[in-house]
């Protein structure tokens, strides 16, 4: 009798079974097993080990996600590019070198080859070590300085008959000494490439090539020449951006794009330089770390840029790319499969990479303007955020946060604890102001109070300085600094009330249970607080909507009111940096004029 669809009881047999039926596209990978005629399997078949159907539904759980897990590793196999040959031949030869240098670092000395023999005559002459006219036992008594004392004439043994042997094979199409890099470079890579075939073969045969390369780099060293490079035109990186290029010293991509920084630090905000400088060392890991700034060409860059396309999003935050460089974070999400960045977070790359080429190119470190052409061309038009619906904001403000809940980290579940800290402010005020979540989090308390009786929130970035002299707040330009008038349903929901007791506290900031991330912003945890909240009331199902839909909410609303966009523009921080921004100071006739567009605000379903 079947208990579901993947467990069941063959004829004649007491025990349960799990099945599963194989894709399709995949039962290529399960040839039937016995029988006359060669085919494939359409299911899979596994012993449960049990009589009890209760017991079986349990135990068929982990069979069924580790034949899924099974199924989704062959499909993120694939076939082989020329490119994905070229360069694992290349990073055989490039490994090949790095292992001789290793060992070359682990031969012994002739100072440690002396301090063996010493220590042999004192354990010797000591009796520690027995000595006698036997050659057996003095072999056995200095068999470990013998070894010392050999070892790199045996290592450049070895290395000459492995290349003789090598040569003789690739001259006759044998491939069994390679065939344990053409496989683990398979398992690696995910290739759909059967052991045995002329795919397979030909893998062998250009990793066999780069061996021999390597070997004959070896034997170059052990003769003093380390300036060799390899002659067989099939032993080259992939493209020229991989090269094993050596800059001399300050010449090289990051050591000049930090005299690029040093040289312009004034124009543009200390974290922002932090983040270009991360964006570029991505860049230059593409290109090579070590490799000469000549190689940042339009032919570069165009590449970069489109690998870009399948860079994912927070890469530097995920566990899963932990110390990989560009290159194989994105090797390695072809399996993982995370969403990658938008377009318009590739100009950003761009962008990060523009400014730094325009100064290479005015200080004739490069001879071309690598940028013209390369950023993408967007569609302004396309929405990538939407405001809340009606019935979304009324999800919202109607759910257990924003009346009672059940306590810290089950805010969306209905209780008797009444939040009211910053969790419950930062989404009224967001919705009344339309300011940016970063610019709700980090306000102090001097910066809402009354300007000519009018409660105002002043959005500035002037405030405590750190530590290392930098500023702990910040708005997205100097324009966006600005009042805004403290909305009346605010007032009604109590915020001055709450403001009045944190500063009875002798705190400076507004929300002060917020601290800084580590870039020095406040938005972190805020920022992924209501983005679980909204997705735990069902509101965000997708990327389309986040805190910064108040922001376009309210700006709908100050159309509904029969409001232009140049005249509520300064509300949101979308003009020209003024005096009267950046330090809060209005004329009694504008500040009106601001409290009658602020109070036209209204949102009918919260009503």
């Amino acid at each position: 009798m079947s208990l579901s669809t993947n467990v069941v009881r063959r004829p004649g047999s007491a025990m349960y079974y799990a099945r599963i039926g194989i894709p399709p596209d995949l039962q290529r990978f399960y040839p039937s097993k016995g029988g006359k005629q060669p085919g494939y399997r359409r299911e899979l078949w596994k012993s449960l080990g049990t009589r009890d159907p209760k017991a079986a539904r349990d135990l068929v759980l982990p069979v069924l996600s580790e034949w899924r897990r099974e199924f989704a590793i062959l499909r993120a196999r694939r076939e082989p590019s020329i490119n994905d040959v070229q360069a694992a031949v290349w990073a055989h030869y490039e490994g090949e070198l790095d292992a001789d240098l290793q060992r070359r670092a682990s031969l012994p000395t002739g100072a440690q080859i002396d301090a063996a023999q010493h220590q042999l005559a004192a354990d010797i002459e000591a009796g520690r070590k027995p000595w006698t006219d036997d050659p057996i036992v003095q072999l056995s008594a200095a068999i470990e300085v013998i070894v010392m004392r050999s070892a790199a004439k045996m290592d450049r043994e070895r290395r000459a008959i492995q290349l003789t042997t090598l040569k003789e094979h690739l001259a006759t199409g044998e491939t069994a000494l390679i065939h344990w890099a053409a496989d683990d470079l398979i398992e690696r890579e995910k290739l759909l490439v059967e052991k045995g075939s002329d795919k397979y073969r030909e893998i062998c045969q250009r990793l066999q090539r780069a061996q021999v390369e390597a070997l004959e780099r070896a034997a170059e060293r052990d003769a003093g020449n380390w300036a060799g490079v390899p002659a067989d035109p099939s032993v080259k990186p992939p493209d020229p951006t991989m090269g094993n290029q050596f800059a001399p010293p300050g010449e090289t991509i990051m050591e000049l794009y930090d005299r690029f920084k040093a040289e312009r630090l004034g124009t543009a905000r200390p974290d922002t330089w932090d983040q270009n400088r991360k964006i570029v060392k991505l860049f230059a890991e593409y290109v090579g770390e070590t490799a000469h700034v000549s190689v940042i060409t339009r032919k570069a860059v165009r590449n970069w840029k489109h690998e870009l396309s399948r860079w994912p999003i927070k890469a530097a935050d995920s566990p899963s790319f932990k110390g990989m460089s560009f290159r194989k974070v994105i090797e390695a999400n072809a399996t993982i499969g995370k969403p990658t960045i938008a377009d318009k977070t590739k100009n950003k790359y761009l962008a990060a990479v523009g400014s730094f080429s325009a100064w290479l190119l005015a200080n004739e470190f490069i001879e071309s303007d690598v940028m013209a052409g390369q950023y993408l061309v967007l569609d302004k038009r396309q929405k990538k955020r939407f405001p809340f619906t009606a019935d979304q904001l009324k999800t919202i403000f109607t759910s257990p946060l924003f009346s009672t809940c059940m306590g810290d980290d089950r805010e969306h579940e209905p209780g008797n604890v009444a939040i009211r800290d910053w969790r419950y402010w930062i989404a009224w005020i967001g919705l009344y102001t339309g300011a940016r979540l970063g610019e709700i989090a980090q306000m102090a308390t001097a910066d809402l109070r009354q300007v000519h009786g009018v409660w105002i929130f002043h959005i500035t970035e002037d405030g405590e300085v750190d530590e290392d002299g930098s500023t702990i707040k910040s708005t997205k330009t100097r324009g966006s600094q600005r009042v805004v008038p403290v909305h009346s349903e605010l007032i009604r929901l109590g915020l001055l009330e709450y403001h009045a007791a944190i500063v009875a506290k002798g705190v400076t900031q507004l929300f002060p249970e917020i601290e800084q991330d580590a870039r020095g912003f406040f938005s972190g945890v805020p920022s992924a607080f209501f983005n679980d909240y909204f997705r735990a009331i069902g509101v965000k199902v997708d990327r389309k909507v986040n805190f910064h839909s108040f922001r376009h909410g309210i700006a709908d609303a100050f159309r509904a009111a029969g409001y232009m966009d140049e005249q509520f523009n300064v509300l949101l921080g979308h003009t020209k940096a003024t005096t009267t921004g950046k330090y809060g100071i209005l004329p009694q006739g504008i500040l009106s004029q601001r409290v009658e567009m602020i109070e036209a605000v209204s949102f009918r379903e919260l009503s």
